[in-house]
């Protein structure tokens, strides 16, 4: 039995220890260390909901080589169910990471350029969530999301959708296929820069206005160390985050979704949810590798250290 059927981007990730600035060109500087992680906005949510508790189903395509059976192992290990596509070569992401807290990626997106529907079948899609990272990073599957949707609506899931950074560029016709997927959307989880560029406005209330307004059922703008920005039909709160010393901000929103949907389903209300996602976030930051991805006990035992 699925509980959260994950579909979208999947690669291997290059994390550094955080640096203060680019080396100039033709230099070189010296890191603490660089990880070798499982990445993928979609991959690091399936790993994150595993981790919870979540019984994960993912549907993604990687290469045929040996990243592509590192990760469908690790994928395995974690106890997803994978769904995967075997051809060409895996994507790969290097993640530069400062000490400002703030991030930089290189990527060469591989196998994920070609991943549509033709990998799969809608009957694959199963459980209470349809979940989808990495859309503006999926441009052959960009053009089959609509179908997606509208088929797990009528199996009676919830749909929520991370749209990721556009490297392609946020011109008028990739920001409104964004506007026509809104309707179809239960949760809508842009950053703060995503959500700007969709919206066209630097307020962020006024954002999250724009996006209901547009059709989205519920919008939650993830705003790093200010926390997260909860829209409503009836009203538009800041969720603030919990304070810690980040070190690896990468894959942070991704575990704040998977969090998000956990508590969903385990019934909590929309506000407490987000507060728990929170914690997960800030568990995240703290450290590297698969310890990014929290487990339900470490959320609680945060929380607790807290007296939340």
């Amino acid at each position: 039995m699925t509980d959260v059927t994950v579909i979208g981007d999947i690669n291997v990730d290059i994390i550094t220890s955080p640096i203060s600035k680019y080396p100039e060109k033709d230099k070189q500087i010296v890191v603490d260390s660089i990880k070798l992680s499982p990445g993928g906005s979609s991959f690091n949510l399936a790993l994150a909901l595993a981790r919870l508790g979540v019984k994960t189903k993912f549907i993604g395509r990687v290469g045929k080589d040996e990243f592509g059976k590192m990760l469908i192992s690790i994928g395995k290990k974690a106890g997803i169910k994978m769904h995967i596509k075997v051809e060409g070569e895996t994507g790969i992401t290097l993640a530069i990471s400062f000490k400002d807290g703030t991030r930089s990626f290189i990527s060469f997106k591989g196998s994920n350029s070609q991943f549509s529907l033709k990998d799969f079948s809608l009957t694959a899609i199963e459980g209470k969530v349809l979940a989808i990272g990495g859309y503006n990073l999926l441009n052959s599957l960009r053009k089959d999301v609509q179908q997606i949707l509208d088929y797990a609506k009528s199996r009676g899931m919830l749909t929520s959708l991370d749209p990721n950074w556009d490297p392609d560029g946020w011109n008028e016709e990739r920001v409104r296929d964004i506007y026509n997927l809104l309707p179809k959307l239960d949760f809508f989880l842009p950053d703060l820069n995503e959500a700007e560029a969709i919206t066209y406005t630097k307020n962020d209330v006024l954002m999250a206005k724009k996006l209901l307004n547009l059709g989205a059922s519920n919008v939650l703008i993830k705003e790093g160390s200010k926390g997260c920005l909860l829209a409503v039909k009836s009203y538009v709160k800041l969720i603030p985050s919990f304070k810690v010393n980040a070190i690896n901000t990468t894959g942070a929103g991704d575990v704040f979704h998977a969090a998000f949907i956990k508590y969903i389903l385990a019934g909590k209300d929309i506000e407490d949810a987000v507060k728990l996602a929170n914690a997960a976030a800030a568990i995240s930051v703290t450290k590297f590798g698969f310890e990014r991805y929290p487990t339900e006990k470490q959320v609680t035992e945060f929380l607790q250290r807290l007296h939340y």
